[in-house]
């Protein structure tokens, strides 16, 4: 480069190379539309954006790009489904937040529900929680706007949120793996007989992720210096996190099948009826499928073209609804979970109708004891002895001693009859 030159600079669309001072640069509006995955449309005729370096080597109007040629070439299409998928993001995301919190507090709360597979449902449930909480940072600034959410401008925070959602991405599908491994266990072989070792699935559930995602962020912190690692994707890179993932969903995809034969094995070996046992089948792999992530699997991999905005928003739909599925089909609808709750109702009614009752009889205790306090008083009264209160004794002997003088005076003033 000359020596007097403007510095390489990051538009938050396209990452402009150093220009020598004087000089225009520009690129056609199909290469920067490429590395942000727009449509444009197919007659572009060579439409191009720039930026105009100086002569004293600053970028003119600062971080300014002349994009007009482009903008009318964006298909609308091409930004409808990101606006679309980060709202999908953001609502479904909000509704599992707040149906996670709630679960979380029954699981924690009731101990008439505690047990082994609990304690994983809650390690579950804590990384889905900390995942829905990082969609909704990531897709606020689409939705709120950026002044809202100025965390995107931030280099080293919004790579921090980046990879924190993507560790907890990585430790809710090694939870859900722990899950299918546990349930799994207990159903065919029977490995754990007696204590389930929870060490291990600590390591599998929240160490493993840590491992990957250190390696992940260090490799990309090298060779990625995009603005919050845009374009992570497109690295080879990602597959350190995509690989043990997809292997643990395969594995669950193995666990959900033996665990339906087994249970199709002992339906037919049951005197219930062909229909009731193809519904409890059905029921059971409906259950199962979001509990042991096989949803995931399903969405591994992006088709492109025609399909990809299909895939974007359906994805968008079953990654952060995950927990709002399994907080109501493992809560909500859970029939001990029901039970607890509805023995916590009547015990809180019960309590607070003794409540009422003592309340009520103390009362009446009161005016009882009001009463006969009174009727000795005026017994007492002749005696000059008085056991009510001191300004209720003082109104009646006033009262009394007025009734006497007005007597007395009234004798005075009678006249003599002899």
């Amino acid at each position: 480069m000359p020596e007097l030159y403007c510095n390489a600079i990051w538009d938050d669309f396209y990452c402009w190379p150093p220009t020598p001072a004087g000089q225009v640069v520009s690129r056609t509006c199909s290469e920067i539309f490429e590395t942000l995955h727009l449509q444009v449309d197919a007659e572009s005729n060579g439409a191009k954006a720039y930026r105009v370096c100086e002569e004293d080597a600053s970028w003119l109007r600062g971080n300014w790009t002349n994009y007009t040629a482009c903008i009318v070439l964006i298909r609308e299409d091409s930004i409808a489904a990101p606006l679309a998928v980060s709202y999908i993001l953001f609502i479904c995301s909000v509704l599992s937040l707040i149906a996670l919190i709630i679960t979380l507090f029954i699981f924690c709360y009731f101990k008439s529900l505690h047990c082994q597979r609990l304690k994983v449902h809650q390690n579950l449930v804590v990384a889905l929680i900390i995942h829905s909480i990082l969609l909704i940072l990531i897709s606020s600034p689409v939705v709120t706007g950026d002044e809202v959410a100025p965390h995107i401008y931030i280099g080293w925070l919004c790579k921090t949120i980046l990879s924190l959602k993507m560790y907890a991405a990585m430790a809710s599908i090694n939870w859900m793996f722990v899950e299918g491994l546990l349930l799994h266990s207990r159903i065919t072989v029977s490995t754990f007989q007696q204590e389930a070792p929870f060490k291990i699935y600590y390591l599998i559930g929240w160490g493993l992720p840590s491992v990957f995602i250190l390696t992940w962020c260090l490799l990309m912190s090298r060779d990625l210096n995009s603005s919050c690692w845009k374009g992570y994707g497109d690295s080879n890179f990602v597959w350190i996190l995509n690989g043990p993932m997809l292997i643990a969903l395969s594995v669950n995809t193995f666990f959900l099948v033996n665990i339906i034969r087994i249970l199709v094995t002992k339906l037919r070996a049951s005197a219930s009826a062909e229909t009731a046992q193809v519904r409890k089948a059905i029921k059971a792999t409906a259950l199962l499928f979001p509990l042991l992530g096989v949803t995931h699997l399903l969405f591994a991999i992006n088709p492109g073209d025609e399909l990809e905005t299909t895939y974007m928003i359906t994805n968008a739909v079953f990654q952060s609804s995950q927990g709002l599925f399994l907080a109501v089909l493992y809560c909500f609808t859970n029939s001990e979970v029901q039970a607890a709750l509805r023995n916590a109702y009547l015990r809180s009614q019960i309590q607070s109708s003794t409540r009422r009752s003592s309340s009520n009889s103390r009362t009446a205790s009161n005016v009882n004891s009001e009463a006969i306090a009174e009727a000795s008083c005026n017994k007492k009264l002749l005696s000059k002895k008085c056991i009510l209160p001191l300004h209720d004794c003082q109104e009646t002997e006033n009262s009394v001693t007025s009734e006497d003088n007005s007597r007395e005076k009234s004798d005075h003033n009678r006249p003599f009859v002899g």
